[in-house]
């Protein structure tokens, strides 16, 4: 595999350690999303990787040629940071053909590529403006292509669409797409949102208080908890979830007798850490991952676990349940659809979303 970035055991200490012992790589061509809460330690572990901020222990390798013995001047690297770096008395047109400049790109076609880079982002009509005087989002753009002006190789953005409308939102995931394709820039990318990890990245990497807890493709992820759903039904007469829910999960027991073996929600992908496993000691088998306003346990057993959560003509179940019991599921819900309990439902495995605030509960 071609990898070109590779960061190997990489922890940063000062009273107390930071990022402990993270290890993974980035291919080209591939954008990591490293997802985490606050406080988690995405930005301390990219101010590494960027050379920012030293580490007290491991090793970080861009291709062939470790950091510490490389100037990061020598490196096709760019960095998006989470706050805007900018200028504030110089209009954008003057910012942006700055940078052009010291990246080497001849006197004669800046001002051509400036005009360019513009109009890809969509921030053209705010050539003459300074920069004090844009919206947060076109700041962000303008940091953008401050970080992709000179066609990088390696690129970091942290916290990409912060601040951004959805259009805005959308249009830079289309133009960070173009880039990875064309340039086959290897990127990192922080967020704290799923969807924006899901549109623009192949692997994804989940920290939680300085641990790196799972790696591994968004779908692989959301594999590893196949035996989590959703429920959503929906009714004009709010007491029928009552009805509902005494007729079908109770006594019918829709949701059947899941007595699965709980090793599926630790195996996280190809590295699940020690921190989960130590949290996960703490807790009974049993034992709900979110927080819940109803559950129900069965015959004294672990199995057949769900919340609940109901609002004024909805209520939401997320259920562990086994491959066999889904088209049980079906059956009743259509019976009862039938017999005008509900008027509409939706059914399905729970999202990236979800498995992320699931993990965040059971280590935090």
């Amino acid at each position: 595999m071609d990898c070109h970035y590779v960061f190997d055991e990489l922890c940063q200490d000062y009273v107390n350690r930071i990022i402990g012992d993270v290890t993974f790589s980035v291919n080209n061509g591939e954008c990591l999303g490293l997802l985490g809460p606050d406080g988690a330690g995405k930005t301390t572990a990219i101010s590494m990787i960027s050379g920012m901020l030293s580490h007290t222990c491991g090793t970080i390798i861009y291709g062939d040629r470790a950091l510490e013995n490389t100037k990061i001047s020598n490196l096709s690297l760019g960095f998006c940071a989470q706050n805007n770096s900018l200028w504030n008395t110089v209009t954008v047109k003057e910012t942006i053909q700055f940078y052009l400049n010291i990246s080497g790109y001849p006197t004669s076609s800046i001002p051509k590529l400036s005009q360019n880079f513009m109009e890809v982002c969509g921030i053209e009509h705010h050539a003459n403006k300074w920069v004090c005087n844009i919206s947060g989002g076109t700041k962000r753009k303008l940091s953008l292509i401050i970080a992709i002006c000179s066609i990088p190789h390696y690129l970091i953005l942290d916290e990409l669409s912060a601040g951004m409308d959805p259009f805005t939102r959308r249009y830079i995931w289309r133009f960070v797409k173009e880039l990875k394709k064309i340039r086959r820039s290897s990127i990192i990318l922080t967020s704290h949102s799923t969807e924006e990890a899901e549109a623009l990245c192949e692997r994804i990497a989940i920290l939680i208080t300085g641990e790196l807890v799972c790696i591994d493709t968004p779908r692989s992820i959301k594999m590893v908890h196949s035996n989590r759903y959703t429920l959503e039904i929906y009714s004009d007469n709010p007491e029928n979830f009552e009805t509902f829910e005494e007729e079908y999960v109770k006594k019918r027991n829709m949701f059947g007798d899941n007595d699965y073996d709980d090793k599926d929600d630790k195996k996280l992908s190809k590295s699940i850490l020690h921190l989960e496993s130590k949290k996960k000691e703490e807790k009974n088998t049993g034992e709900m991952v979110s927080s819940s306003s109803n559950s129900q346990t069965k015959n004294g057993n672990n199995d057949s676990t769900y919340s609940v959560i109901t609002y004024f003509n909805h209520q939401k179940y997320e259920v562990k349940i086994k491959n066999e019991n889904i088209s049980k599921i079906f059956a009743y819900m259509e019976e009862a659809k039938d017999e005008g309990l509900i008027n509409q439902y939706n059914f399905g495995q729970i999202s990236l979303e979800q498995v992320y605030i699931n993990l965040i509960n059971k280590i935090q």
